[in-house]
């Protein structure tokens, strides 16, 4: 069986490493087969910027060091909201239950409002 895990949106924090908190793996989990991460600015982006960044993982229960994930680019041609769609990235990492997973993001830039942005695990139970 699949499960798919989200964590709580959190205001990115622009060039700042910023957590996005812990997401602690199902009972029977035996695989993270994928990631993905969502960013969405509000009303106060600018034309022209640019939405991009970096998705980091890191566990004290299981290596994944290091694990960087790229943000798809997004680039506002008007004034008004953005999102960087979901897309899974492919993993193959074996664990057990119980493993804490949290998720840092790192935008490429400053932006004129601060995204919301949440990552979420795809894990094989």
């Amino acid at each position: 069986m699949i499960k798919y895990l989200a964590g709580a949106a959190t205001a990115s924090g622009d060039t700042v490493k910023t957590s996005l908190g812990t997401i602690t793996l199902p009972a029977g989990a035996t695989k993270i087969i994928g990631a993905w991460c969502m960013a969405h600015g509000g009303a106060g982006d600018t034309t022209l910027e640019n939405v991009s960044g970096i998705l980091e993982l890191e566990s004290p229960d299981v290596n994944l060091q290091p694990c960087q994930i790229p943000l798809e680019p997004l680039a506002i041609l008007t004034s008004g909201m953005a999102s960087i769609p979901n897309k899974v990235w492919p993993m193959n990492v074996p664990v057990t239950t119980g493993v804490r997973v949290t998720g840092y993001v790192t935008m490429d830039q400053a932006l004129a409002i601060n995204p919301s942005v949440r990552f979420g695990l795809v894990v094989e139970v």
